[in-house]
Formats: structure tokens, sequence, C-alpha cells
């Protein structure tokens, strides 16, 4: 392969990261041009042969990145709605499978370079969210109106998972200055709490979670001991932040409670209450279609529908076209075979990282930690949000996911020798 070409499909894979809150054209871009030069070199090597192919090591990361696109092929065949956006928007998720394997051909150590890109999103997305949310006449609802354009919800999550990450980075030193390094590393992390919490973001803390559950599958060496400390401290945090969010001016955690309370008094158009009628809305669209759904761009139809059955009121069927909840998106759009491909796109490359974090390689095994924090935190995010809303935050996940396979890849280290080879 042309290192020229290798080079800059990592350079921008790369890029990913400090572009995803950044910037709303970057992410398109990356995934279009790291992708055309991936077939560009995969078509030369099918002509000249220059090295084998090695698709095996590819077939998890083609699995679930494929599932979504097959999964609406077979619905769109079956009940004959097409949608282009729809097409679009999954087929983001198929290219990043060349640039995959593009990437397992890289050096671990380039690889590595996106705690860099991790640390920048960090720093950026959380100094975005505060000077949008203390700006004067601005606030969290004008967070969608900068960057990556990302309400105020999916900003803040992406934000979290770019501090936390960049804090699971600490062991790594890549630069001459460790010292520096760590305290960066370091910084972040009260930072994008801190900013998380003024944005008023509730879905965001599930990840303090599930980095805990990061922690206790990935480090085995911990005796039950430490294991129990780590639980208990773990608790407290989460406790910590819990009151400091219920008692804070403006606590939109009351709100979740009032709201709860109304709609049991039949007035539903609250923030919860609209979500309520979204996702009831999304599972009766299941029931009348299990296996297929009933078409991707099809839901606010369906809700128009139901909107003259009195299931849902006149708001939720003219100003909401998706469920705030990616798995029932699916559900109700693909049936049961969507839902299993966005499973599957969440929990396989999940339980590879999983596996691969038994490494003893610090850089296998905090990128395999990072990966299962990646994976499975937008799990969690998407229960509350539809984190696959749009087109443009397909690439955030698609070309993060493989930078991280490829990173922890055993086909790095075939990488590393035959550029050793090379330069010799």
């Amino acid at each position: 392969m042309p290192q020229i070409c290798l080079r800059t499909v990592v350079a921008l894979a790369l890029l990913m990261p400090a572009l995803a809150l950044t910037s709303a054209v970057g992410g398109p871009a990356i995934i279009y041009l790291t992708s055309v030069i991936a077939l560009v070199v995969l078509g030369v090597n099918a002509f000249k042969r220059r090295e084998p192919f090695a698709f095996r090591e590819l077939t998890p990361m083609a699995a679930a990145l494929t599932a979504p696109a097959l999964a609406m092929l077979i619905s769109s065949v079956y009940l004959g709605i097409w949608s282009s956006s729809e097409i679009e928007k999954l087929l983001r998720f198929v290219l990043a499978v060349p640039v995959c394997w593009v990437l397992l051909r890289a050096p671990r150590n380039w690889l590595q370079q996106i705690q860099w890109s991790l640390l920048f999103g960090a720093f950026a997305g959380s100094i975005m969210l505060l000077v949008i949310v203390y700006t004067p006449g601005l606030g969290r609802t004008a967070v969608s109106e900068f960057g990556g354009l990302y309400n105020a919800v999916a900003f803040a999550d992406l934000t979290m998972f770019f501090g936390l990450a960049s804090c699971l980075t600490l062991p790594w030193k890549l630069s001459p200055w460790p010292r520096v390094e760590a305290g960066l590393k370091m910084l972040v992390v009260p930072l994008t709490i801190y900013a998380v919490w003024a944005s008023q973001t509730r879905s965001s803390w599930a990840l303090l979670v599930v980095l805990g559950f990061v922690c206790l599958a990935t480090k085995r060496q911990w005796t039950m001991r430490i294991k129990l400390i780590f639980v208990g401290a773990m608790i407290a945090v989460l406790a910590a932040v819990a009151l400091v969010s219920w008692y804070s001016t403006e606590s939109r955690w009351r709100v979740v409670v009032t709201d709860v309370n109304n709609y049991a008094q039949d007035e539903r158009d609250t923030s919860v209450g609209i979500r309520i009628q979204l996702w009831k809305a999304s599972w009766l669209m299941f029931k009348e279609s299990p296996i297929v759904g009933v078409g991707g761009s099809s839901f606010r139809a369906e809700l128009a529908k139901l909107e003259e059955q009195g299931v849902v009121t006149k708001l939720v069927s003219t100003d909401f076209g998706e469920p705030h909840n990616d798995m029932l998106g699916a559900l109700a759009g693909y049936g049961a075979l969507g839902l299993l491909s966005i499973l599957a796109l969440y929990l396989i490359p999940a339980a590879v990282f999983w596996r691969r974090s038994r490494s003893n390689d610090p850089a296998v095994h905090i990128g395999s930690q990072i990966g299962m924090l990646f994976c499975l935190g937008y799990f969690t995010f998407s229960l509350s949000e539809m984190m696959f809303r749009n087109m443009r935050s397909v690439p955030i996940y698609a070309l993060i996911v493989v930078v991280l396979y490829a990173l922890t890849s055993a086909r790095t280290g075939l990488a590393q020798q035959r550029l050793a080879a090379a330069k010799s």
C-alpha cells in the first residue's frame, strides 16, 4: 500500500473526535474522503496483489457496520418504501468498513495519537458548552446553533465521553513532556463534568455508571477488596452528583417528577410526557409490523394516524419525527430486524473490545477500555436520545470505533513489522 494513502487515511480518521463537536461538515467530509481512498487502494490491491486481503480480521466490524443497512434494505424491499436520506445515512456506516481495512495496516503508535484528538474534543466541547450556556441570550437551547449543530443532550453526551476517555489514556505517555500530558488529562475531567452539569443534561451522567462497569469488567487483576472499594467510591460519586443536581437551581431532575405526575393527570405535552407518547407510538408501530417495521421514513406519517386515534397529541404528531430512542426508532422503522441491527452495531464491537482488554500491552488494554466505553456509552445514550437522528452523527461513531478496533487489533503488530522492514 502506498505510504501516502495510509498516512492520509490515518491522519483524517484521527481528526474525527476533534471535529465531532466543532464542525458540522468535518465528519461527513472525512468519511467520504477516507472511504474513497480506501476503495481505490482495495481496487489496486485486487489487481497487483501487493499484500493479502486478510478479510477475516475485518469480519466482526464489517458485520456490525453493515447490519443497519442490511435491515433497511430488507424492510424497504418488502414494504416498497424507500428513503434517500435513510440510504445515505446507513451507507456511511458501510463506508467505514474499507477505511477499517486500511487502518488495520497502520502502526499501532500512529493510531494511539487519537488521544490528542479525544483531549481536544473534551476541552473544545466543555468550553463551548460553558460559553453558550452562560452567555446572556443564549442558554442550553442555543447549543444546536454552534459547532456540530447537535442539541444540548447529544453535545453534552459526547463531551462527557471525550473527557472520560481522555482520563483513561492517563497511562499513555506519547509526548516528550509526560507531566504536562498527564496534567492536561486530569484537568479535563473536572472541566468536562462541570460543563455537563451546567448544560443540565440528565442522560450524560449514565456514562459514569458505564465507566464503572468497564473498569470492573477489564481490570481482571483487581482483588475483590479493590473492586468493592471502587464500587463504593462510584456510588459515593453518583450520590453526590444526584444530590447536587437535585437541589440545584432550576433542577431538571425535579422536572421529571413533575412531568410524570402531570402525565398521570392527562397533561401529556411535557418533556417527559412527549417521550412517553413517542415510545408508546413506536411500540404500536412495531406491533403493526413486527418483522420489517413500518419503514424508516414513515414514522411521522404513522404518528398522524395515531393522533387521529388519540394515542398521541397534536403537538407530538406535528412537531416530532423520531422517538428520542435509537432502539425504538429501529424497532418501529425496521421491526425486529432493525433492533437486532442496532444491537449488533453497539454490542459486537463492545464484545471484541472486552475480549481484547485481557492484553498486557498498555496500548491494546487502554484502547479496548475506551472502545467499550464508547460502544456501551452510545448504547446507553441511545435509550433517551436519538444519537443517529441525522447523517452527521454517523461518521462520529463509525470512524472512532474503527480506529479503536484497528488500534487494539493484532494486525497492527504485523503492520509495524512490515513498516520496519520497508524502512530497512
